[in-house]
């Protein structure tokens, strides 16, 4: 419909600045591709949350923002969860705060920034014009339901900036990674899509269903990067019995999505990263089978709200990504595919080079 359209052109506009800014780097050779895919992406939910871009030559309030995600994601570890757990270590000096206070500190940082960035867009606001923006419209709504408040337009905002932003970012830039390593599978994606779009314009969401195996290199970027280590827990509606044991109702409950898509017998190599595992012997059909076992964004009632983004802006930005140019390891590096530990399993931050494409 009409707002899926308004999205992609979203997305398709701030993919053209980032095609546009790596064109314009002096240093291809050594491309840090971190920051461009993070503007990138982190446009696309400014310009959707709060109505306008950064530039990237002016995005230094960006960058300390996505430092303190970084260091909140550092924090979100063993001790914190025993700290939930047994709340009575929060107490305790100095281990209190290596558990509960960094992650609470670095937590407030964060929302000062988004806090920043509601009271910009609101500062010359008329709630009697059209919304642009998400706060805009929220503004509208203010006081109309006792869980419309500021303090939930915040809390809001924070969420969506943080889950938006940074899962879309971390899996773009393993995807840049795995096709510098696996060449084969990078020619054969720019094949694809010099065959379905050329080389005039961009790739569009059109384009896609001509396109199995750019869907297949997302797909398998998504299962070999597997960047969640745990799923949002949720919690049994009723008491359930699976397979002999019982779960009482209002249990806690994980499904482990990271370990499936890891483990799953379905996946031959699981280590391996071939994106023609998805494909038929035709090489034009994905295998139902192992596209109904790959769950990055979870499954159920209760899937990734910003599932539906995140598709397009991955499609998007990696096609027109290789369309436009060719991703190897710099001279004489080897390139790290080690994940850091995290709640967001992230790869090391390494140069690239890129080549631009004629």
């Amino acid at each position: 419909g009409m707002g899926k359209n308004l999205m992609e052109a979203q997305v398709a506009s701030s993919v053209a600045e980032y095609i546009a800014h790596l064109e314009s780097l002096s240093d291809k050779e050594h491309a840090n591709l971190r920051w461009p895919i993070q503007v990138m992406v982190a446009n696309i939910i400014n310009e959707l949350l709060f109505g306008f871009r950064y530039k990237y030559d002016d995005c230094q309030p960006l960058m300390d923002y996505v430092k303190g995600i970084k260091e909140l994601i550092e924090t979100i570890s063993l001790p914190l969860v025993l700290a939930l757990i047994f709340p009575r270590i929060r107490n305790w000096p100095i281990i209190g705060w290596y558990t509960v206070g960094r992650f609470r500190a670095n937590q407030r940082k964060l929302n000062e920034f988004i806090v920043r960035h509601v009271e910009r867009t609101l500062s010359d606001y008329n709630v009697e014009d059209e919304p642009t923006c998400f706060v805009h419209a929220y503004k509208q709504k203010l006081g109309q339901s006792e869980h419309l408040h500021q303090d939930n337009l915040i809390g809001t905002s924070s969420d969506f900036f943080f889950a938006g932003m940074e899962t879309t970012t971390t899996t773009l830039r393993w995807a840049m990674l795995y096709l510098a390593v696996a060449q084969d599978a990078q020619d054969r994606l720019r094949e694809e899509i010099l065959d379905v779009v050329g080389n005039d314009r961009l790739p569009t969401m059109a384009d896609q269903p001509k396109m199995p195996y750019a869907r297949a290199c997302i797909l398998e970027v998504q299962r070999r990067a597997n960047i969640l280590q745990t799923n949002i827990v949720r919690v049994a509606a009723r008491d359930v019995e699976i397979r002999g044991h019982k779960i009482p109702k209002g249990t806690w409950v994980n499904g482990d999505i990271h370990y499936l898509m890891a483990n799953d017998p379905l996946f031959a190599n699981p280590e391996e990263f071939r994106p023609e595992r998805y494909l038929h012997e035709d090489g034009q059909t994905l295998r139902k089978d192992l596209v109904d076992h790959t769950i990055p964004f979870s499954i159920g009632k209760r899937v990734c709200a910003g599932e539906g983004l995140a598709r397009v802006e991955l499609f998007l930005g990696l096609t027109a990504t290789i369309q436009k140019f060719r991703i190897t390891p710099c001279e004489g590096a080897q390139i790290d595919l080690a994940h850091i530990p995290g709640t967001i399993l992230q790869p090391a931050d390494q140069p690239l080079s890129i080549h631009k494409l004629q």
